[in-house]
């Protein structure tokens, strides 16, 4: 299964310039779901407050985004083929799903995007 380490997708997002920029004013929590692996990303401010290694179903999300473990080692290579770059095009064209509050999503959609991009970076090294 794949595993990205939380203190160091953390460290990766809060030190990135382009997160810093797609995520400026974002406040809010997304769940990812790589399989039965789940995770909770909580953003304060545009920064990185904490990662939730084992979330429950008593925790709150604002979106989620999740796919098949077979799906995410595809989107998490370093070159990915057609639509598994990213989550959206995954959605139409693979067994992935955005659920919760849309409005959130695609207001950070880019900081979504940026922080695959760097779970794909740290998966690769």
């Amino acid at each position: 299964m794949l595993k990205v380490e939380s203190l160091r997708l953390t460290k990766a997002m809060n030190e990135d310039p382009e997160f810093a920029l797609v995520a400026r004013f974002w406040s809010g929590r997304f769940r990812v779901g790589i399989g039965d692996d789940a995770r909770i990303v909580q953003i304060d401010n545009g920064r990185v407050e904490h990662i939730e290694d084992e979330p429950t179903v008593f925790d709150e999300w604002d979106f989620s985004i999740g796919g098949p473990s077979d799906g995410w080692e595809k989107m998490l290579q370093p070159e990915p083929r057609p639509f598994y770059q990213d989550i959206w095009s995954a959605v139409f064209w693979h067994d992935f799903t955005i659920e919760g509050d849309l409005e959130q999503f695609f207001a950070y959609h880019a900081a979504v995007r940026r922080t695959i991009q760097l779970m794909r970076q740290l998966v690769s090294v």
